[in-house]
């Protein structure tokens, strides 16, 4: 097992690589195992994946994620505001389209509820409320109505992920079991992790993926 200050190392160099931020306001304290993050940022979205990132650091036991969410006199946005920008964006994103989401904010948190009929438009919502400054949570309750009998084709899904230019889905495997598609196996970079997970999304049927990509860098 490697040291609290091995460890500790591993996971701010690779903060620091994965945002590609070197003076990124987060910092990994590690103690037995155990990974505490503090800090803060503006964007939730940093939070989430700070989080993820160092989950996925192999000798990471658990992580206590204490990052705070900070936006500055210009960015600073009240509930009323983040939830007609978003409905706004729901309304004209591509990914989206529609006007059946709904939004409520209470403090700067948002909860999304309403049916839309792929997954990959569930989570291209979550990703949008993610990313919208001022915005210090997100929690997605959007039901999918699409055709309950509609099969996942494994087939189709690792064709898309082999034919994927940014993906190297060599030691990409694929496993169905109804409405649910796991990823497992490793890819070389987190990037492509998050990626392959997108491309799961987008398939016929899905209505949950388990991405348990190991991130495998060279």
């Amino acid at each position: 097992m490697e040291s609290d200050q091995i460890l500790e190392t591993k996971v701010n160099d690779a903060l620091r690589k994965e945002l590609m931020k070197p003076t990124l306001g987060i910092k990994a304290v590690a103690v037995q195992g155990v990974i505490t993050l503090s800090g803060s940022t503006h964007n939730y979205v940093i939070k989430v994946q700070a989080e993820a990132i160092t989950r996925n650091i192999f000798g990471v036991k658990s992580v206590i994620d204490n990052i705070d969410i900070t936006t500055n006199a210009w960015d600073r946005k009240n509930d009323f505001e983040i939830k007609t920008a978003l409905l706004n964006i729901f309304k004209w994103n591509w990914n989206t389209l529609n006007e059946t989401i709904k939004v409520t904010v209470c403090n700067g948190w948002v909860t999304l509820s309403g049916e839309l009929e792929w997954s990959y438009q569930k989570e291209a919502a979550k990703a949008v409320a993610s990313n919208l400054i001022g915005v210090k949570g997100v929690t997605n309750l959007i039901c999918i109505s699409s055709e309950s009998d509609r099969e996942i084709k494994k087939e189709t899904v690792e064709k898309a992920l082999r034919n994927h230019i940014a993906i190297d889905a060599t030691n990409i495997k694929v496993t169905v079991s109804d409405h649910d598609l796991t990823l497992s196996g490793s890819v070389e970079s987190w990037f492509q992790k998050e990626l392959a997970g997108r491309v799961a999304w987008k398939a016929p049927g899905v209505f949950h993926v388990n991405n348990d990509l190991l991130v495998d860098e060279v």
